[in-house]
């Protein structure tokens, strides 16, 4: 008989090929395998991935059925870290149903979470999955303020977070030269005004000028699906 890291290896290698309909199978036995095992921790983890298999299959009440099972288990054993990550991944689920509003909820309640276990890069990441959301339901101006602030909490940002993060920039200096220029400001000011908002940031990233030299050379939050998770 299987072990349950033997069904969840399995089931991983399956998720990441893209086999989603055996992935889920492979994730239920190693639930069922763990559970055997009077290991409820990974029990309940696989209940997660089993969920984000079923997510993947464009069956959204399942997946959160399974995924909420989960999510029960975290919160009564005061795992705050898997809660989050779980409330991120049924945040999805809720998007591809169709539930803004209730996505909108789980992305606030997961992002909470980790800001008081200090995680500030599933933070920023979650932030930004909550502004994707708002960019596709049109809600523009929302999501360019959201996507401002999670991009603060980024400290690896990937490629895309970086053209994000650029058109942010660039949107900034041209609304504060527009500004300027229709209270008559001249050349000087808007430089000056550039240095400002520069020392502004610096401060509020708590890092030198120099530092922040150097710096500018640069799911959906899905957790997925790992041995490690």
């Amino acid at each position: 008989m299987s072990t349950g890291q033997e069904l969840q290896t399995k089931a991983t290698r399956l998720f990441e090929g893209g086999k989603f309909e055996e992935a889920a199978e492979a994730f239920d036995a190693a639930m069922q395998a763990y559970q055997g095992e009077d290991n409820g921790e990974l029990a309940a983890e696989m209940q997660v991935n089993l969920g984000l298999a079923r997510r993947e299959l464009g069956d959204q009440e399942a997946a959160l059925a399974a995924m909420q099972d989960g999510l029960a288990y975290f919160r009564e054993h005061g795992n705050q870290l898997r809660e989050a990550q779980t409330l991120g991944n049924m945040a999805l689920a809720y998007v591809k149903a169709g539930d803004h509003e209730q996505a909108e909820t789980m992305y606030r309640d997961a992002a909470r979470i980790f800001r008081e276990i200090e995680d500030e890069d599933s933070y920023g990441e979650t932030i930004l999955a909550l502004g994707d959301m708002q960019f596709r339901a049109g809600r523009l101006m929302e999501a360019v303020t959201t996507y401002e602030v999670g991009l603060d909490y980024i400290r690896d940002t990937n490629h895309r977070q970086k053209v994000i993060k650029q058109l942010l920039v660039l949107k900034s200096r041209l609304m504060g030269e527009r500004r300027l220029g229709e209270a008559g400001g001249d050349e000087e000011a808007v430089s000056d005004s550039r240095r400002r908002r520069r020392r502004r940031r610096l401060f509020k990233r708590g890092q030198s000028e120099e530092d922040t030299d150097a710096a500018d050379t640069p799911s959906t939050i899905d957790e997925g699906v790992s041995d490690e998770d």
